[in-house]
């Protein structure tokens, strides 16, 4: 039987994995609070999608950043109330081994896995700050990822400005100010825009023709 099951991992360890096509890198932290200058991520999170939006790993990346007590107890109102409520601010304190080093050298392993250098996008809701602290604190994650974003929150708030009633139905955020329930929740979102809001190439058929044919004429008439 023993035989047996490292066969069966070693198999498994040189299966080839295949990378998804056009991936997005999805990335949510919490902070101890806002300003990059003397707060700190406390908690991570990465799931990986296709151009698609299909998930290429259900479990994904998830851990939490140690920092003692002297640092959480300085968090303001907002984070130590959802951080305590959420169970977080006890995970970080019961995790001492978990150290920045340690949590950065996994997740760009995890990333390493999947995606190859300067092809990942990095994705998100207000993603932007989320890669403000990471060039602070995961400066090699943010190294290997291509320098371009898919921030969903731009999406909505052209929506808002745009098609303003139709941004009424979007889905309702849970707001668990967890990294990974926040993840799912910004997925699920794109989606729900690409389906409802933005145009599928089926959809823009029609436009699609017709700048073809001009695009057709006007090289014809230049030749």
């Amino acid at each position: 039987m023993t035989l047996v099951k490292e066969l069966i991992n070693s198999i498994k360890a040189n299966q080839k994995i295949i990378k998804p096509s056009k991936p997005l890198v999805w990335i949510d932290c919490e902070m101890t609070g806002l300003n990059i200058t003397k707060d700190y991520i406390i908690e991570i999170c990465c799931i990986i999608t296709d151009g698609k939006l299909n998930i290429i790993d259900e479990k994904g990346y998830e851990s939490t950043v140690y920092y003692d007590d002297s640092v959480l107890s300085t968090m303001n109102d907002w984070c130590q109330e959802h951080h305590r409520k959420s169970g977080l601010y006890d995970k970080v304190l019961n995790n001492p081994q978990r150290s920045l080093s340690i949590v950065q050298d996994e997740l760009l392993e995890y990333i390493k896995k999947y995606v190859d250098p300067n092809k990942g996008i990095l994705s998100g809701n207000s993603v932007h700050m989320d890669k403000f602290f990471m060039q602070k604190d995961f400066p090699k994650v943010i190294d290997y990822l291509h320098y371009r974003l898919v921030d969903v929150s731009s999406i909505m708030e052209v929506g808002n400005r745009h098609n303003p009633k139709l941004m009424q139905f979007q889905p309702k955020k849970i707001k668990d100010h967890t990294a990974k329930s926040d993840i799912l929740e910004s997925i699920g979102q794109l989606k729900w825009f690409q389906e409802n809001y933005l145009k599928s190439e089926q959809e823009s058929q029609s436009l699609i023709q017709k700048y073809e044919k001009e695009r057709d004429e006007e090289f014809a008439t230049k030749s």
